[in-house]
């Protein structure tokens, strides 16, 4: 909860040498957080070597003077129960890392001399930049990064905005390796110093021990010079009052409009943009969204995201499209423009904003699990632009209504100052972008176009949102019950289940309440998954504007399919969550999707399937994974067939054969008194009279031990890509725990061996992977330059090694079990988690609520010559189950002589005997 950060009273303070720091305490955390901003980003590039900001953030990981071995600071901190990233951007770089607290003092020195004695080894450079231009080929085909690049390419070619920010091998190659590394080392020189940094620390550990260890660790880093920020307009006249046509790889239809602006988003007083882009962004009845949606030219629409910067900011208006609104963008820009209006008139009727206020403040008041690491990575950069005093006030409510600012800013908001992007397939083009060779077209919006949105017509179905019903006066706690601190059955009936428990850790006025329907109509066969699709899409449409106005007073919901039929999932404050889910479960009753709604909702299903085929290709590879390993998931290319077939009386019929029998199970945790929730249960109970089912078993493939079984996926992706998954021959305490050792031991050395040393790729990783609760692990690369057959031998030439030589990693055992350890037995980080985890809990019939403890047990009581027996024994490729999967890519099949190759689902499905 935000009760664990104290911003008010953050320590701020700037060392001698011109470096500012800020110490935000958390309150009971063991772990720290650590984020060095550096004003060194990819806008600070030489024209001659674009990319090299982001070479050197590579750089600074492969080696320094206290730790010279490439990785070693990776290592270091993983040992120690934390991890560390960085990132390149515009105007900024970033270095961040977790730890526990007790390692803070020992490895603060050790990112320090990371970040100020990089050794750029030129031999360690040369295979970075093969990494990094892996990197560069992952990412052409990707629709966002084309975008990315085109908007460069549309802007003030003297802004440094406009410049490469990736790099690749043919820039980097373009000088002597040793020029290069001379580049980089003045690079640093010239930005990497005081002047040029911030360092942002959320830590319990006291202040005062924590200042010195700063200033000793710190102090002697060059003071330099500010880097210069004095950039030229992001756009000139030219770049604004245009349209612009870009043809994408995957099937999609957005129109983009964005309003270039000035840095409003710094505001922190009036918040302009916020306020702005809560109205636009409504989506509740009479909302631009649900006015667009009712004449069917869009299906989504999102305000206020767009690049930004320490002084510039572009506020897009995004538009999902449907086929007729493609050919009526002059009327939704009208439209929009015409709900600008209605903006300004509102500031009439302050009310709106305060209501807005309140909403941020209970938002923040009562916000859960913030992710701590990026918001210190927020911060960092904040202390370039804001004052000490200032930072503190940034997550505090708008101060005040501010109608000259809100005006002003509404003003920006006109027609001479868009841009609009239009991303469709078939549109005209006659130019490619550089380096993604995306198509696309710019010309000037016409005069009678910017005449048409200056005087927008007026639409009677659009008007502002009124008073919030779902907005609370009371969130106080209830009375703590001693008897519902775990999950109680409170009703049981043939086909329905109902359990409750109270919150007694985190002190919200907030729960979540879950239902899952098992309904066996759903499961017959793919025509029924397909038609389910389609219903659960009609009816969140549905659902939409009629409750939205909850969405944003703090009431979520969810409604999705599920592997035995489907879910609804509501959180948020208690006070009228109830209320809420009630009205929800009637509607899954009630509800009938029109034809029109049903053919617009087929249409995007088989279209985001479609999208699904043209993923990268390690991400297809998993997914296959868990349609062969969990039996009743489906894949995509099956389910399109499906859909395609599928009827609107079709879809009917099996909606209403899956309601007219289900099994029904619920859970409501959090902030209510066993009274309050039993007299709920009553209710469920009631308006379910149908719940008259049995629980749907959710059954896993079992691998066979002693044979590996070969499965290919087609891509379109000219990378291969394997995994190599391997299945634990049962769900039992000790192969769980053994799969969550081994993956652990494995993971950094395989990293570090076939990414860093033999360069195989740029997607190169393992994981922890259980499907419905049965452990198993998994390795993958994904490689433009290697074979499958070349990738594949790799893997389990490492893997199987090092399983037979499992012994060498006995020194690191007492910490790779500590941090076991710690992530086992580490409280719930949120109400929410708790109520998921209690949630799994009794999907797997785990009633004691205490499978993690088990495990912690388990791995306690571990020794390590048992994980080497353990080891070997795997090493024997007898003990787990083998499953290869792969996708060619431009290169020649893999050879599965050696095991059975089987590319067919239903055939695999068949062959493989259930857990």
């Amino acid at each position: 909860m935000l009760t664990t950060l104290n911003f008010a009273q953050s320590h701020f303070f700037t060392l001698p040498n011109g470096l500012k720091i800020m110490h935000c305490p958390i309150e009971d955390a063991s772990t720290s957080y650590v984020s060095m901003a550096v004003k060194a980003g990819h806008f600070y590039d030489p024209k001659s070597c674009e990319g090299l900001a982001h070479l050197l953030e590579h750089g600074l990981f492969l080696g320094s003077e206290q730790l010279p071995q490439p990785n070693s600071i990776n290592d270091l901190i993983e040992r120690h129960g934390g991890a560390i990233n960085a990132w390149t951007g515009t105007e900024y770089a970033n270095y961040h890392f977790h730890c526990h607290n007790v390692a803070l003092p020992a490895l603060l020195p050790a990112f320090a001399d990371m970040l100020q004695t990089p050794l750029l080894n030129v031999e360690a450079l040369s295979k970075e930049i093969q990494s990094i231009e892996a990197e560069f080929q992952f990412k052409r085909k990707d629709d966002l990064r084309r975008l990315y690049q085109i908007h460069k390419e549309t802007c003030n070619p003297e802004h440094p905005f406009s410049k490469f920010s990736v790099g690749n091998a043919s820039i980097f190659e373009q000088m002597p390796l040793s020029d290069l590394q001379a580049a980089l080392k003045q690079h640093h020189e010239q930005y990497y110093c005081a002047s040029n940094m911030a360092l942002c620390i959320f830590s319990a550990l006291p202040f005062e021990p924590l200042r010195e260890l700063i200033a000793h660790t710190f102090g002697s880093v060059p003071a330099g010079k500010p880097a210069p920020d004095n950039w030229p307009p992001l756009y000139l006249d030219q770049h604004k009052g245009i349209q612009i046509s870009i043809v994408p790889l995957q099937s999609a239809r957005r129109m983009i409009v964005t309003f270039p602006l000035p840095a409003l988003h710094n505001d922190f007083k009036v918040k302009p943009l916020d306020y702005i882009s809560h109205l636009l962004g409504d989506e509740g009845e009479g909302s631009l969204l649900a006015y667009l949606k009712g004449r069917n030219w869009v299906t989504n629409l999102i305000a206020g995201s767009g690049i930004e910067g320490d002084d510039y900011k572009d506020f897009n208006v995004s538009f999902q499209l449907t086929g007729d609104g493609l050919n009526h963008r002059l009327e939704i820009l009208e439209a929009l423009f015409d709900y600008v209006r209605l903006i300004g008139e509102s500031l009439d009727e302050p009310w709106r904003y305060q209501e807005k206020a309140k909403l941020h403040s209970l938002a923040y008041q009562h916000e859960e699990n913030p992710k701590l690491m990026p918001l210190a990575c927020d911060y960092a950069q904040h202390m370039f632009v804001f004052t000490f005093d200032e930072i503190k006030m940034l997550r505090s409510e708008p101060d005040s209504f501010d109608r000259a600012t809100l005006e002003q800013a509404l003003s920006l908001f006109n027609p001479d100052n868009i841009r609009v992007k239009t991303i469709a397939q078939g549109l005209p083009t006659d130019r490619q972008c550089k380096h993604y060779d995306a198509c696309y077209g710019i010309d000037p919006l016409p005069d009678t176009v910017k005449a048409a949105l200056y005087k927008p017509q007026r639409h009677s179905a659009l008007y502002l949102p009124p008073p919030n019903p779902y907005l609370g006066t009371d969130y106080q706690l209830v009375a703590q019950e001693a008897d519902y601190a775990l999950p109680q059955k409170i009703k049981h009936q043939d086909g329905l289940a109902c359990w409750f428990a109270q919150d007694h850790q985190f002190n919200s006025p907030k729960g979540d309440i879950y239902f899952s329907f098992d309904a066996e109509a759903f499961t017959q066969n793919l025509e029924a998954v397909a038609a389910k699709r389609i219903w659960l899409a009609c009816l969140n449409d549905a659902l939409q504007a009629k409750y939205y106005r909850a969405e944003i007073a703090g009431l979520h919901y969810r409604l999705y399919g599920h592997q035995a039929g489907f879910s609804l999932h509501t959180r948020g404050f208690t006070n009228q969550q109830m209320k809420l889910a009630a009205q929800l479960l009637s509607a899954l009753h009630t509800e009938q999707p029109s034809r029109e709604q049903f053919e617009l909702r087929k249409a995007m299903q088989l279209q985001s399937l479609q999208n699904s085929l043209l993923n990268k290709p390690t991400n297809r590879l998993f997914s296959r994974m868990s349609v062969l390993i969990q039996r009743s998931t489906q894949a995509p290319i099956d389910l399109i067939k499906a859909v395609e077939k599928c009827s609107y009386e079709h879809m009917l019929m099996v909606s209403q054969q899956a309601l007219d029998k289900y099994y029904l199970e619920s859970f409501v945790h959090g902030n209510w008194t066993a009274a309050e929730a039993t007299a709920f249960a009553d209710d469920v109970a009631h308006a379910n009279p149908n719940a008259s089912g049995s629980p749907l078993s959710r059954q896993v493939s079992r691998l066979p031990a002693g044979t590996t079984l070969y499965h290919k996926v087609p891509s379109e992706h000219e990378d291969c890509a394997v995994v190599l998954y391997l299945q634990a021959p049962s769900s039992s305490l000790m192969d769980t725990v053994m799969c969550l050792v081994l993956e652990q031991i494995l993971s950094a050395p395989f990293f570090n061996t076939l990414r860093t040393q033999k360069q195989l790729g740029y997607v190169v990783g393992t994981g922890y992977v259980p499907h419905n609760q049965h452990p198993g692990m998994s390795f993958y690369i994904q490689s433009p330059n290697h074979s499958p057959d070349h990738i594949l031998s790799e893997i389990t030439g490492f893997l199987f090694e090092q399983m037979q030589e499992v012994d060498f990693y006995r020194a690191y055992w007492e910490t790779i079990q500590h941090n076991l350890l710690k992530q086992l037995e580490e409280r719930d980080l949120s109400l929410s988690m708790k109520s998921q985890r209690l949630w799994i809990s009794l999907g797997t019939a785990d009633y004691e609520f205490n499978r993690n403890k088990q495990l912690a047990e388990c791995v306690r009581g571990l020794s390590f010559n048992e994980i080497k027996t353990y080891a070997n024994q795997i090493a024997e490729r007898t003990l787990f189950g083998e499953l290869v999967l792969f996708a060619a890519g431009k290169f020649d099949e893999l050879d599965c002589s050696k095991g059975q190759r089987v590319d067919d689902i239903a055939t695999f499905k068949n062959l493989t005997p259930c857990f």
